[in-house]
């Protein structure tokens, strides 16, 4: 027996580790039926006989809830289907919408007749795929926390892959892209990415050996504790986040940029500029054909490695900023986007759906909105703002950006936790487009 279901986003941070994602566009036409679970809780099995019985009587009463890209929409999650087990978390059941509900059904439905296979690529850490029908491609990505790789760090505590982040915290990334994605009704094209807890056979035998060498350590060590763990037919519990795959033609790095239209440039790099995005390398592009023209289409994947920490902002990195499109100026569509963003309001959202998000890491998402806000109001193109907010120029030295963060502390003697920092900051963002551009 398989089961998937939607997790609390306040999981404790000893349950640390990876991520997920995957390849797909917003989808805009997604249908999700909400009484289809009632008929595969039937099919798939009987563990509880009242909601079996309840299920009967609702077969008959199918209503169809409408997609919408209302990132507040709430529907009713995919419980009742055996393999979308209920989580204990009512709160995050009510929050997710109708295309997060979609991808777990299908993904659920797919887990009860197959195993997620682990991908071979990349060095991120466990990458499952959760096949399609008939194994023609997979229909979502999972990655568990756990298998979330990092580094050794000083006193041999563990650090994320980037200066700034920690392992275990990608799936928080992923999911609050997708979130900032959805505030701005989808307009950056992040896949549809939820946080889940998947239960699978396929994790026993894993946990079984890393039991084992841990009693053995123990028993070199002379100590000694209970084995706890309950293997079953249901499986270990992961938990991570899931998104939705799309096929793609290629990846960017083995297409030439002259193939991409300025507006997908501009609209992914002013993603990555507003999270302060730590891993946009041409790999992580994934490029898509119209079916309804013969242009190539961008959708941008991997943000585990977003909003690092407020006072480690040195591995910010654009491969982008070397696309001839990203000097062309910003037109009055994305202006008016940018002038928009309310980033407060953004801040409190995020915080109120993912309240395991560090702190530090929504400081960075209001210390880099601000500056691109500046920026382009004063006119600067994408090229000269993602120099400004990384060390393209020299990786031993600070860039502009953090220049201007240290000095609005050293200088006014604030910090970011006090309310007058951010009108010195702004002023001092200010001060630094006046004297280079």
């Amino acid at each position: 027996m398989i089961s998937m279901a939607p997790t609390p986003l306040y999981l404790p941070a000893e349950e640390a580790n990876r991520v997920i994602r995957s390849p797909i566009f917003q989808r805009k036409d997604s249908k999700y039926n909400n009484n289809n679970n009632n008929n595969n809780n039937n099919n798939n099995n009987n563990n509880n006989n009242n909601n079996n019985n309840n299920n009967n009587n609702n077969n008959n009463n199918n209503k169809d809830l409408k997609s919408s890209n209302d990132p507040i929409q709430q529907v009713q999650s995919p419980n009742k289907d055996k393999s979308l087990r209920k989580s204990g978390s009512p709160w995050l059941s009510s929050q997710i919408n109708s295309n997060q509900a979609e991808l777990m059904e299908l993904s659920g439905k797919r887990l009860s007749s197959s195993s997620p296979k682990l991908c071979s690529e990349g060095v991120g850490g466990g990458v499952y795929f959760i096949q399609g029908e008939k194994d023609t491609h997979p229909i979502s990505v999972f990655k568990p926390r756990d298998e979330e790789n990092g580094i050794i760090g000083p006193n041999h505590s563990m650090m994320g892959m980037k200066a700034g982040t920690l392992p275990g915290e990608g799936a928080f990334k992923e999911v609050a892209i997708y979130l900032f994605d959805q505030i701005h009704k989808g307009y950056f094209g992040v896949p549809v990415t939820t946080l889940v807890e998947v239960q699978h056979p396929i994790w026993n035998k894993q946990q079984q050996q890393q039991q084992q060498q841990q009693q053995q350590q123990q028993q070199v060590d002379g100590a000694t504790t209970e084995n706890d763990s309950n293997f079953n037919e249901l499986g270990v519990k992961k938990i991570g986040s899931l998104q939705e795959y799309i096929v793609y033609e290629d990846t960017a790095d083995e297409v030439g940029c002259s193939k991409f239209s300025v507006d997908d440039i501009h609209r992914i790099g002013l993603l990555d500029s507003l999270v302060l995005n730590c891993d946009r390398h041409s790999g992580n592009l994934l490029v898509v054909a119209k079916e309804d023209s013969d242009r190539l289409e961008l959708v941008p994947i991997d943000h585990s490695l977003c909003l690092p920490s407020s006072d480690q902002l040195s591995d910010a990195w654009f491969d982008w900023i070397n696309f001839p499109q990203s000097k062309v100026p910003f037109s009055e569509k994305e202006k008016q986007l940018v002038e928009s963003i309310d980033i407060d309001k953004v801040i409190r959202q995020l915080h109120s759906k993912l309240p395991k998000l560090r702190l530090g890491c929504l400081e960075t998402l209001k210390l880099a909105t601000l500056f691109v806000k500046k920026a382009v109001e004063a006119g600067l193109n994408l090229c000269q703002i993602g120099m400004a907010i990384s060390r393209y120029q020299s990786l031993d030295e600070p860039s502009p950006l953090e220049a201007i963060i240290a000095n609005t502390i050293k200088i006014q003697k604030l910090s970011l936790s006090n309310p007058h920092f951010w009108t010195a900051y702004q002023n001092e963002i200010d001060l630094f487009i006046d004297q280079n551009y």
